[in-house]
């Protein structure tokens, strides 16, 4: 028994689980404790003002790169053994890629004339970014590349690296900048960790001269599956962000959105550990989606596991939540200790069934009821904010998440449990 566990650890080394997960790891803390700092940098005023901008570029940029880095991560994997169909796919889905970003800056650029800002100095500050989805979407490409090709310690220093980059420059930035300082902090990170990426990616694909392009119906199945996979994640996007973005339209108030974002830190954060698994199995996921038996036995253990673990962890802080808030963010935030709360149970459902399974069913192909989930949370999630925040100000908007992942996590499981009797 021993000996079976010390394979298993061997072999989760040599494959890179622990390098993704331990980067993850240091990723989150750097990420956590940066905004906590951001947070004290800045008076409450100001904090609201960024939040909200970082808000309405997420919200522009929704539709991120027409979903072809998530084609491109499906088919390379596919194709892991054929370094000419690779080339081709990389080729073909940058192409799609970029078409991507050019939308999305031309959307940020354009944004002051028809984006809603209720905060009026966000008006202003949010177009400067514009440039920003060109050098995300190539970056995005060369992670996807790495974990394709299962060089998951390239990778995890890759993803780290981004962090640390990230948060140094906005903390030097805003200390000396202010909120334009923070803002163009964007453009030094993301410029930096390209060359970086560049770099760990030069003796893996090789040149690109001689590539030829996919064939017609080869390049119809990967449209189909991008664009579906961008719709639907173009609606997690929103489904994510609109509960803030209601915040801010709704109650028209930068206190409230400094306290929501407060609120919000640490469940997010905290997602990294379903994700960090995910990322780490998807590909293997890719390469059994016709192994009816592996997905079962996968889909159960992770299920069970998280029971158990996000259970736990999910208890511990709702208890604590009054010395964890006072103690990160001071006695000014503890009018965000109920909206914390509320947001954990969220966080559970997400981390337990709905963040795997969604990528199981990704990986078998099972775009469409992933999509339909969307869509109905999506549509609920807007009318439900609406109706509590009237009512509950900002808690109501953490109820609304709330329930919204206990609802698409009970569908999908009904979902994943009716296909594992066919598969």
């Amino acid at each position: 028994m021993i000996k079976e566990i010390k394979l298993k650890i061997c072999m989760l080394k040599e494959t890179g689980f622990f390098s993704i997960f331990v980067s993850t790891i240091f990723s989150k803390i750097i990420a956590f404790f940066g905004n906590v700092i951001i947070a004290r940098i800045f008076c409450k005023n100001d904090y609201g003002i960024y939040s909200y901008v970082i808000n309405a570029i997420t919200m522009l940029y929704i539709f991120n790169d027409f979903g072809s880095s998530n084609a491109a991560l499906q088919f390379l994997t596919e194709e892991r053994n054929n370094i000419n169909k690779q080339k081709k796919i990389i080729k073909y889905a940058l192409k799609v890629g970029l078409s991507g970003a050019l939308f999305s800056g031309i959307l940020i650029l354009l944004s002051p004339l028809f984006y809603p800002f209720e905060i009026i100095e966000a008006k202003y500050y949010t177009p400067i970014l514009c440039l920003i989805p060109l050098l995300t979407n190539v970056n995005s490409f060369i992670s996807i590349i790495l974990r394709a090709n299962l060089e998951n310690k390239k990778y995890a220093f890759l993803e780290f690296s981004k962090t640390f980059l990230n948060y140094l420059f906005l903390i030097f930035m805003s200390l000396k900048f202010g909120i334009m300082g923070a803002i163009l902090s964007q453009y030094c990170y993301t410029f930096i960790a390209l060359i970086l990426g560049i770099m760990l990616l030069k003796n893996i694909i090789g040149s690109f001269e001689k590539t030829n392009s996919l064939q017609k119906s080869e390049k119809k199945v990967f449209i189909k599956y991008s664009i579906s996979t961008q719709l639907n994640n173009t609606l997690n996007s929103i489904l994510l962000n609109i509960d803030l973005f209601l915040v801010g339209y709704i109650l028209a108030n930068s206190s409230d959105m400094a306290l929501y974002k407060v609120a919000t830190t640490i469940p997010m954060a905290l997602s990294f550990l379903p994700s960090c698994v995910m990322i780490y199995l998807l590909p293997y996921f890719v390469s059994h989606n016709t192994d009816g038996t592996w997905i079962k036995n996968t889909c159960k253990k992770l299920i069970i596991y998280g029971l158990i673990g996000y259970g736990f962890l999910t208890t511990i802080l709702i208890v604590f939540a009054p010395f964890i808030i006072s103690m990160l963010y001071g006695n000014q935030y503890n009018d965000a200790i109920i909206t914390f709360r509320i947001l954990m149970i969220s966080f559970f459902f997400n981390a337990t069934f709905k963040i795997p399974i969604n990528n199981i069913l990704f990986s078998m192909r099972k775009v469409k009821v992933n999509l339909i989930v969307t869509i109905i949370s999506v549509v609920l999630n807007f009318i439900l904010n609406i109706v509590f925040i009237i009512i509950f100000g900002r808690n109501g908007a953490a109820i609304t998440t709330s329930l919204i992942s206990v609802v698409s996590s009970v569908i999908l499981v009904l979902y994943i449990r009716k296909i594992r009797t066919k598969i």
